[in-house]
């Protein structure tokens, strides 16, 4: 992360700009927040709940959907209004969305949407491969019958999004697919490390997967790495290895051409 003096002026460049977007995203976000109320309304919403419950998930999905772009301020006057929620629990909603990479908390200064760029890119996929490639050996000795039940059922969810042309419902099932890879190989320092990589790339991944054929090579491979964990192929890590490559390539590419 950037020292608190360059990541400031960095985000006070972006600030006027977004600010104008932000505003014109507020009946989006709007629209975002009153989906996860509606799932609220049966649990005792304290504090933590609603951040837990609203702000959190809200928040991300606007974040990864474009509705608030990079550079956005958040205000959290603002943003508690357009959620429907006190001021209360969005610091700690902050503070999360900030471990998972999404957002950057500037002291005396406030909190703004994470600017991804082509370094961050490179850095963040070079450390999930070392990770990935860990989780998916570590997955091959302990799968279990539970286990190979969870993969079959999200590899069937990406088939579902695939066929039906839907990059957005196949990108959670995919966070699903990388989350049981994880729970299977059972080592909670490794899945610690791992969920503060993903955030980042995660609204390049949505754009990406929108693209002609990237989808259907996404799920291919994902086939093969399932299909390597349940018959303990020694290739498995190579396996992986392809698919975060052609992951990294797709993201640099939108980037590229956001460019340009």
């Amino acid at each position: 992360m950037p020292s608190s003096k360059t990541a400031m002026k960095t985000a006070e460049a972006a600030a006027p700009k977004q600010a104008k977007g932000a505003h014109a995203g507020a009946h989006s976000l709007d629209k975002i927040a009153s989906k996860y109320h509606s799932r609220m309304r049966t649990v005792d919403a304290t504090s933590d709940s609603l951040s837990e419950g609203v702000v959190v998930p809200a928040l991300r999905e606007a974040i990864i959907e474009g509705v608030l772009a990079p550079g956005s301020r958040l205000s959290e006057v603002q943003v508690a209004k357009q959620l429907n929620v006190s001021r209360t629990p969005m610091r700690e909603a902050f503070a999360q969305l900030e471990r998972e990479g999404l957002v950057t908390v500037l002291p005396r200064v406030g909190a703004y949407v994470r600017a991804v760029t082509l370094r961050d890119v490179e850095e963040i996929y070079t450390v999930r491969a070392a990770l990935e490639c860990l989780a998916v050996q570590l997955a091959l000795e302990r799968i279990t019958t539970l286990g190979t039940a969870q993969l079959d059922d999200v590899i069937e969810a990406m088939r579902v999004s695939v066929d039906a042309g839907d990059p957005v419902g196949y990108v959670e099932a995919l966070d699903r697919f990388y989350t049981i890879v994880m729970t299977i190989a059972d080592n909670r320092t490794l899945q610690d490390s791992h969920a503060g990589l993903i955030g980042p790339v995660r609204r390049l991944r949505r754009i990406a997967m929108a693209r002609g054929g990237r989808m259907q090579a996404s799920f291919s491979q994902s086939v093969k790495i399932r299909d390597a964990i349940v018959n303990r192929s020694s290739n498995v890590q190579e396996l992986m290895r392809e698919q975060l490559a052609g992951a990294c390539r797709a993201a640099l590419d939108v980037l590229n051409d956001a460019s340009e």
